[in-house]
């Protein structure tokens, strides 16, 4: 095989990062620039409005083993494309709601779109590319959602000048004019090109060749999506997932709600979005460079803690100068976290039912993602403050710790490493271009 200049995988990271760069920095992080404005809009209370939150993490979890399924079989490339253009839908919906039931129904919508275009579908795509530098891949795709705080001061500034409906139209324009042409780039598998994951060649890594048959398609490789469920693993890893998440969304919903309860003004606040995920950046691409030399479960439990740490320090914060020992571990630490646990998966169940099994495990977080955000709202409607919530989410966190240092990796993975080792690489398809072919 001809090993091309710059291998395509990387292309693909590019293309995802960007992607999700935007749908992060527009929605996930800037659901908190707008969730005052629509709140006092309509009168809502903190719980009730961040339940719409809740529910696009109940649909996302729902449907994740669903999008994960069609991604192992389809490609990302269709998925991508038809979620982009669901996202922009979205936002224009949530541009004209009217009422409670019109703005959890805008949350579905574009929770339908989330889950087909970015996420899980994006992981999948770089895990697919990528085997012995898988870790430092998927934290360079990352750096798209460390750096889309970036987006929440100028997402302020819109909100200023334009006021929130004004503001949903032009960023689902943006939606569209950005992420498809980007995800038209995207493709499944390194293999249904001639190539190799890495950009490896079957002469410089014979035991890194997959092996394939006469239509590229491939071998045994990895454990099914049905012998994963039942592995110590797959739970152990998924719960201590979920709990992390539940802090998380917590903190990433009501990061600008509890700095502003503490007196800290409104653009300052949403500045510290952009801190936060500039943080995370370093945890994004330092951790993931570990993860390819070291035990991921022992760095996924560091990011863990250190993610506790944080949200201790948040809990008493009383000036946007507190914000910072925040900043220093819990954005390294949820930054860390984010590349570790699929670089982890994909290790242990291996790439053939990859999208399915990240699918199923984010069903499972998705509890932590729906109970995390209502939870801490309801804390603060009932005690005008959320420092009560911080304490209890620290707790949860530290409480994710043990399970992922139980997560062993599966017998069946071992075996089936060995034997790939010892397997000769098989015949090679021919190479062609990415572009030029019919295969997603």
């Amino acid at each position: 095989m001809k090993r091309p200049r710059i291998f395509y995988g990387w292309w693909v990271v590019i293309a995802t990062s960007i992607i999700i760069f935007y749908g992060a920095g527009t929605f996930f992080y800037g659901f908190g620039v707008f969730f005052n404005p629509i709140r006092k809009e309509f009168g809502w209370a903190a719980a009730t409005t961040a339940l719409a939150f809740s529910l696009y993490r109940l649909e996302g979890g729902i449907g994740a083993p669903i999008v994960g399924y069609l991604v192992d079989r389809f490609g990302p490339r269709r998925l991508m494309l038809f979620g982009t253009t669901v996202v922009g839908i979205g936002f224009l919906f949530l541009s004209r709601i009217d009422s409670l039931l019109t703005f959890y129904a805008s949350f579905l919508v574009l929770s339908l779109g989330f889950s087909a275009g970015m996420g899980v579908v994006g992981q999948v795509a770089v895990a697919n590319w990528f085997f012995r530098l898988r870790g430092r891949a998927l934290g360079l795709m990352m750096i798209g959602a460390g750096a889309a705080g970036a987006l929440a001061p100028l997402l302020a500034w819109l909100l200023i000048t334009y006021g929130w409906r004004v503001s949903m139209v032009i960023i689902a324009l943006g939606t569209w004019i950005i992420c498809i042409p980007l995800a038209t780039l995207v493709r499944h598998k390194p293999e249904q090109y001639g190539l190799l994951p890495d950009g490896d060649t079957a002469d410089s890594n014979p035991g890194h060749a997959t092996l394939q048959g006469e239509n590229g398609s491939e071998a045994d490789d990895g454990l099914s999506w049905q012998q994963s469920l039942k592995t110590r693993a797959f739970w152990f890893i998924s719960i201590g997932a979920a709990l992390s998440s539940a802090a998380i969304s917590s903190v990433v919903i009501h990061m600008v709600p509890h700095l502003e309860s503490v007196g800290i003004e409104p653009q300052r606040a949403s500045l510290a979005i952009t801190f936060l995920t500039v943080s995370s950046i370093a945890g994004r691409v330092g951790f993931g460079f570990l993860g390819d030399l070291m035990d991921k479960r022992y760095l996924l439990a560091v990011t863990f803690g250190m993610q506790a740490i944080g949200v201790l320090f948040f809990a008493f914060v009383q000036s946007f100068w507190m914000v910072i020992p925040f900043l220093i571990f819990f954005g390294p630490g949820y930054g860390g976290s984010i590349p570790l646990r699929p670089a982890l998966m994909a290790d242990y169940f291996g790439r053939k039912w990859f999208g399915t099994i990240q699918g199923l495990t984010q069903a499972v977080m998705t509890i932590g993602g729906i109970i995390g955000p209502y939870v801490a709202g309801g804390i603060f409607d009932a005690t005008g403050s959320y420092t009560s919530a911080w304490l209890m989410f620290a707790g949860i966190v530290l409480a994710g710790i043990p399970f992922v240092l139980l997560a062993q990796p599966p017998k069946l993975v071992k075996s089936a490493m060995a034997l790939s080792t010892q397997a000769k690489p098989a015949k090679a398809v021919p190479a062609t271009s990415p572009g030029s072919s019919s295969l997603q």
